[in-house]
């Protein structure tokens, strides 16, 4: 039996619109990712300063290329 691939989160986001952002770049370059927290950071914005904010999460076989994707990559 194969041992599972662990999974990480990458980084936090203050807004649901630059995680999709973030997520979409990293699926164009077949990164494989996803996404928490979506709607618990849109239902309560002003809340974001006490919640770690929608988080992206990737393999951590991929940490460094998804690193170079979103730094580099406009």
């Amino acid at each position: 039996m194969e041992e599972a691939e662990k999974i990480i989160v990458y980084t936090s986001f203050d807004n649901v619109i630059a995680a999709n952002i973030a997520k979409t770049k990293l699926d164009a370059y077949g990164i494989p990712c996803f996404l928490t927290e979506e709607n618990f950071t849109g239902l309560y914005p002003l809340m974001n300063n006490l919640f770690p904010g929608v988080r992206l999460h990737v393999f951590e076989k991929d940490f460094d290329r998804a690193q170079e994707i979103l730094t580099t990559i406009e």
